[in-house]
């Protein structure tokens, strides 16, 4: 482990699901540890972990290596909460990237951080620069670059991101694609907060939508999910893995 990582995490509780670590926090302490990263101008990854992501990473050592790398790593579904909780060290609550992004765009408006987008269709990219702006009056836009590019074009985004110097990147390519282009590129960043966002440009641009607040409420926004987007079970298969590979986990652990 890397010794911002470690100073990172210091003091932080923390679980660890199938090998990998997660904070035990809330979304309002998620975003103090985020604001104390502009104050110090610290280069500072925060990694969204769903329980797909987790049991990915059992059979993906790279982003095994990133998840475990990561300054802040947020419990984002309802299968890591339940699993910290039958673990004996419960997160306190579902911290949702899409949620916490919209956090740290307030904040970043408040606080004047220049914010880069970069990641999803050109279309969909542009709305969400604009509704970002609209919804956060005085967003400074550092830039924006959509997500298809080529290989070979990677650390050409990198610089290209560096030369804006934004104090918050939101990277919404998809995981594991976004952790490890953060992770490859991490020492060619500017100090800044990065985030993996997922889909969430499709959210804040108004293509897609969240599952009503109720839904969310009682976790079950995986479900809303597969049943608006059927292609989606394929990847929801690897939700009754984890939880029965969580299982195994604490047998062991009790025995």
């Amino acid at each position: 482990m890397n010794n911002k990582a470690e100073t990172a995490k210091k003091g932080a509780a923390r679980v660890r699901i199938l090998g990998r670590p997660v904070d035990c926090l809330t979304r309002d302490a998620a975003l103090g540890k985020i604001m104390q990263a502009w104050r110090g101008k610290k280069f500072f990854h925060v990694v969204t972990a769903n329980a797909e992501m987790i049991y990915r990473s059992t059979h993906d050592d790279m982003l095994a290596k990133v998840i475990e790398e990561a300054e802040l790593v947020t419990a984002d579904g309802i299968g890591v909460v339940l699993a910290s909780r039958l673990l004996g060290r419960p997160a306190p609550e579902r911290v949702a990237g899409y949620d916490l992004m919209i956090s740290c765009l307030e904040q970043a408006s408040r606080q004047n951080i220049p914010v880069f987008f970069l990641g999803a269709r050109p279309e969909v990219l542009q709305k969400a620069v604009a509704a970002a702006v609209t919804r956060f009056p005085g967003l400074q836009v550092a830039g924006s670059r959509d997500g298809y590019f080529l290989p070979g074009e990677e650390e050409e985004v990198a610089s290209q991101v560096s030369s804006r110097r934004p104090g918050l990147l939101l990277v919404a390519m998809g995981v594991p694609k976004q952790e490890k282009w953060i992770s490859r590129f991490g020492d060619k960043l500017p100090p800044c907060v990065v985030m993996g966002v997922g889909g969430s440009f499709d959210v804040l641009s108004g293509k897609a939508r969240r599952a009503p607040a109720w839904v969310q409420k009682a976790g079950l926004e995986w479900l809303y999910r597969i049943v608006r987007e059927p292609s989606r079970l394929k990847r929801a298969m690897d939700l009754p893995l984890f939880l029965l590979a969580v299982l195994a986990q604490f047998l062991k652990e009790r025995r």
